[in-house]
C-alpha cells in the first residue's frame, strides 16, 4: 500500500519537475492510509525538513489533489484527507512571488541516494542550497545539481563507486552546489574532502550547507575553498591544518583523488581544465580523476579526450550507467543526452 510513498517524497524534496512524479495509481491513492502518510511525510510543517518553495508545494499538492478527486468512485465513502485540505487552503492564501523572485529564491533541496545503493546507509540524503534560474554574475549555472554529478553521485553510491574514494582525501572541481563533496563527507567514508569552485558565492553556500548534513554528527570532513584554476591552491584558511603523511615529502596540500561533473561543456575550457589537472598531479599528488560529463557536444568531448592523449594521460571509460527515469530511486536525473564517466590517470 506504501511503496509508493518513498519515491515520491524523495521526488518532492528534491523538487522534481511535477511530469515527472511518481504519484500513487488512484485505488491507492484514495486509501485513508496512503492520504494521511502522504500529509505527514510531505506537507506536515512540523514534521518535514527542509519545506520546499511554497510554489512548488502548491503544484504538487494540487496534483495530489487532482488525482484523489480522478478516484473517487463512491461520495459517500471515498474522500480528501482534512490535512491536505488544510494545507491547499493555507499555500493557495499565500501571496505569490513574481517570476523573478522565484528565479533568485535559494531554497534547500535534498537529495536521496537510490534503495539499490551497496555500503551506504538506507538514510543517505544530501541537502544543497539551490536557485536553478540563477545565473550568477560570471555566467556560472553553478546554483543548481546538474545530471553529471548526479550520475557520477549515483556511482559513488554505488559498491564499486564508493571503493575509489573511501578513507581518500578528495577534491572535486567546478563544485557549484557541492553536492559530490557532501555525499563523500557525510556517507562515503573519505579522509578528508576540498571542495573548491571559482565562485565565491557558491562556496558560502556550501559552507552553510555543512550544517544541514551532520545529522546529529558533530563535523563531517569538509573543506570548502574559493579556487581559480591556473593559480596555485594555497594551504591556509580552513585547508591550513590538512597535512601530508608520515614519510611524503614536503608540506603543501596532497589529496588521492579528483572528483568533477559538468566541466566539459566549451573547448574554449579544454586547454585550463587540462593544466589544472597536470597541476593535480604533478603537484598535489593525485592517482586519479574522476570526471562525469554530459555529452552535449560529441566533438567538445572528443577534444578533451584527445587532449588528455597529447598531454600523457589515459582516459579509461568506466562501466557505470544511469537508471533510466521510470525506474530510478533517488538521485533522480534525466538520461535523455548522454553522459559519460572516465578514470583519467597517467598513461604507462
Amino acid at each position: 500500500m506504501t511503496d509508493f510513498i518513498p519515491k515520491l517524497t524523495a521526488q518532492y524534496f528534491q523538487l522534481v519537475e511535477l511530469q515527472q512524479l511518481a504519484l500513487p495509481p488512484g485505488h491507492v491513492i484514495i486509501q485513508p492510509a496512503v492520504q494521511a502518510a502522504l500529509y505527514e511525510r510531505m506537507f506536515n510543517e512540523n514534521a518535514v525538513f527542509p519545506i520546499p518553495p511554497d510554489s512548488y508545494r502548491s503544484r504538487v499538492l494540487k496534483q495530489i489533489i487532482s488525482r484523489i478527486e480522478e478516484s473517487i468512485t463512491n461520495p459517500e465513502e471515498d474522500e480528501i484527507n482534512d490535512d491536505l485540505m488544510e494545507s491547499w487552503s493555507t499555500l493557495v492564501s499565500q501571496p505569490k512571488p513574481s517570476a523573478l523572485q522565484q528565479a533568485q529564491q535559494l531554497s534547500l533541496v535534498k537529495y536521496t541516494a537510490p534503495t539499490s545503493s551497496a555500503g551506504i546507509s538506507s538514510e543517505c540524503t544530501v541537502i544543497t542550497s539551490e536557485s536553478r534560474g540563477l545565473i550568477l554574475s560570471a555566467g556560472t549555472t553553478g546554483n543548481r545539481t546538474w545530471e553529471a554529478a548526479l550520475h557520477l553521485g549515483s556511482f559513488l553510491a554505488s559498491k564499486a563507486g564508493e571503493a575509489l574514494v573511501r578513507g581518500k582525501r578528495v577534491i572535486e572541481l567546478g563544485a557549484g552546489t557541492g553536492f559530490l563533496s557532501l555525499l563523500c563527507a557525510r556517507h562515503l567514508g573519505v579522509r578528508s574532502v576540498v571542495v573548491t569552485d571559482r565562485e565565491p558565492m557558491l562556496i558560502d553556500n556550501i559552507r552553510d550547507c555543512v550544517k544541514h548534513n551532520l545529522n546529529g554528527l558533530p563535523s563531517i570532513p569538509i573543506y570548502p575553498a574559493v579556487w581559480e584554476w591556473g593559480t596555485p591552491l594555497a594551504k591556509e584558511g580552513n585547508l591550513a591544518g590538512l597535512g601530508s603523511d608520515e614519510g611524503e615529502e614536503g608540506t603543501g596540500l596532497r589529496f588521492d583523488v579528483a572528483l568533477g561533473a559538468d566541466l566539459i561543456y566549451d573547448t574554449d575550457l579544454v586547454p585550463i581544465l587540462l593544466s589544472t589537472v597536470r597541476d593535480l598531479f604533478e603537484n598535489y599528488h593525485i592517482k586519479e580523476f574522476i570526471i562525469a560529463s554530459t555529452v552535449r557536444n560529441e566533438n567538445t568531448f572528443r577534444t578533451f579526450l584527445n587532449a588528455c592523449e597529447t598531454n600523457s594521460f589515459a582516459a579509461e571509460a568506466l562501466p557505470f550507467e544511469s537508471t533510466q527515469p521510470e525506474d530510478q530511486t533517488g538521485f533522480f536525473h534525466s538520461t535523455s543526452i548522454p553522459i559519460r564517466t572516465y578514470r583519467i590517470s597517467r598513461a604507462k
